[in-house]
């Protein structure tokens, strides 16, 4: 049976309270037919938006691994827009700050903010790759680099003040990568970093790093199989990292088939026990009115979110179209419960939905 709109289910229960959550729906708002090539799935396009409800795109031209079309969303419908000069290379990504009244684009190692309606160029003069972005505030934007002979052999951070980048020291020596930032505000910032053994969670509040210990995955080994793919804050106590799902299971060792969500309550992170199995989690979003947003693409099945919201859980699938290949992104709109999302079809089709 086709479902017109989104089937909600609530998944669990913490700390359940008075705040009652709405059924959401899914809308389909634009249709991009006919992308083809061997592109990895997250790196097809993008999603930002600011706390006034304004929407941009940047969907990746066929065939064509270093160019964008950008779209604005006018209040009713996408439209083409002009993307700003220089804009190329790969892994297009936008950042917006929690509050939403800063919104960065970044494609390869150029980062533009939008400042008075217009996409500003930041000049950002990196020693490496740029990696991982953050946005706490107009003045405190986050920006980690790789690089080095054997590739990921160098780490480096950068942070924007609101008038320059500034190279800024990482945690340890010993730290050749970090995949992962996310910047709560007041700058703070959390980092997940990868040097010699596992990878490690750390926090910087100031001028000093401070590890935050992350238990063992469920499963063997005990680091998360897969490894980390997104890492998302609302707050100083409420940060969230996802997995990717592992592959399968190696000799003795139970490998974990499904994704796995950590969460920091202000004191430690937490394993959450969520029903995952055979489930690929490719993007993580936060917002302090909208809650937590993880996008999951089941190997066989419809793609959805989960929202974490007012200590509930709920799950919104995609409308049952047929031949998913998954979400590329999720952007929720600042100060609302809104969620807009990009997913691709089986057939190549790009699809910006909204959900209210």
């Amino acid at each position: 049976m086709r479902i017109a709109a989104a089937l909600v289910l609530v998944l669990a229960l913490c700390g359940a309270d008075a705040h009652a959550i709405r059924p959401a729906t899914w809308r389909l708002t634009y249709a991009a037919r006919g992308l083809t090539g061997e592109v990895s799935s997250t790196n097809l396009g993008a999603l930002g938006v600011t706390g006034q409800g304004h929407a941009w795109a940047l969907l990746l031209e066929q065939n064509r691994p270093d160019r964008w079309t950008m779209l604005r969303r006018d209040g009713v419908s996408w439209r083409p827009a002009a993307p700003p000069r220089g804009t190329g290379g790969s892994d297009a990504r936008f950042a917006a700050s929690p509050s939403g009244d800063d919104l960065w684009m970044f494609t390869g190692n150029r980062p533009f903010q939008l400042t008075g309606g217009r996409w500003v160029h930041r000049p950002w003069a990196g020693a490496f790759a740029r990696g991982s972005v953050a946005v706490g505030a107009g003045d405190d934007v986050w920006i980690s680099e790789y690089g080095g002979p054997d590739d990921y052999a160098e780490a480096g951070l950068s942070h924007w003040d609101g008038r320059s980048w500034k190279q800024v020291p990482k945690p340890s020596t010993d730290v050749h990568e970090v995949p992962h930032v996310a910047a709560p505000g007041r700058g703070e910032l959390w980092a997940v970093v990868e040097g010699t053994g596992q990878a490690r969670v750390v926090r910087r509040d100031g001028s000093g790093w401070a590890a935050t210990p992350l238990p063992p995955a469920p499963g063997c080994p005990p680091a998360p199989a897969g490894g980390f793919h997104g890492m998302a804050a609302r707050a100083r106590d409420d940060v969230w990292l996802i997995t990717q799902a592992a592959a399968g299971r190696s000799g003795s060792c139970a490998v974990p088939d499904r994704g796995l969500v950590a969460r920091w309550d202000g004191a430690a992170w937490r394993w959450l026990d969520l029903p995952l199995t055979r489930t690929w989690l490719p993007d993580v979003a936060a917002d302090r009115v909208g809650g937590v947003w993880i996008a999951a693409n089941p190997a066989h099945g419809q793609p959805y979110v989960l929202n974490f919201r007012h200590g509930r859980w709920t799950r919104s699938a995609l409308p049952a179209e047929g031949g998913w290949a998954g979400f590329v992104d999720i952007a929720p709109v600042p100060g609302t419960t809104r969620l807009w999302a990009l997913a691709r079809r089986g057939d190549g089709t790009l699809l910006i939905y909204e959900l209210a």
